[in-house]
């Protein structure tokens, strides 16, 4: 398994290269479609997302990991997830392990702004999508790493 250097590092060279191609396609209008949907806020929103979920979410939250060791003091948030889930189970699954993290994260975040008065009907699905998409994303390069990095292995 790459050690947590190592997923950050593909993380990162996986998101240039994402915006290296969403630039492509929106700055040089090869898609019309992309063009329509993206602009230079829900990119944000992806990319903020995506390196957040990089650096503190990861289907490794299961574990005394490096993202769960980040949360610092706030790492108790994630004891249920911990309890949960077992190593290398379910918290890797494709599906359910990003999904699980990013529902157990969007239940924290909601009850945090409801309680600080926010009306969560105003906040744009739109941002919300590109928010869900990128910290997803970043998981599933987190465990697609695992995946051929331990193939790999074997081979050699």
């Amino acid at each position: 398994m790459p050690d947590a250097k190592t997923h950050d590092k593909i993380n990162i060279a996986v998101l240039i290269v994402i915006l290296a191609g969403l630039s492509y396609l929106t700055i040089w209008k090869e898609n019309e479609m992309a063009v329509g949907y993206l602009d230079i806020y829900r990119i944000s929103v992806f990319s903020i997302s995506y390196l957040f979920a990089t650096f503190f979410l990861s289907p490794d939250l299961d574990i005394e990991s490096k993202p769960y060791k980040r949360w610092k003091m706030f790492k108790i948030l994630w004891w249920p997830y911990k309890v949960i889930f077992k190593h290398r189970g379910f918290s890797h699954n494709p599906v359910i392990g990003p999904l699980s993290i990013v529902i157990n994260l969007a239940l924290i975040v909601a009850v945090l702004l409801l309680l600080i008065g926010v009306d969560l009907y105003k906040i744009p699905l739109r941002f919300i999508l590109a928010a869900t998409a990128g910290m997803c994303l970043s998981m599933e390069i987190h465990i697609i790493s695992d995946f051929l990095i331990s193939k790999t292995k074997r081979y050699f």
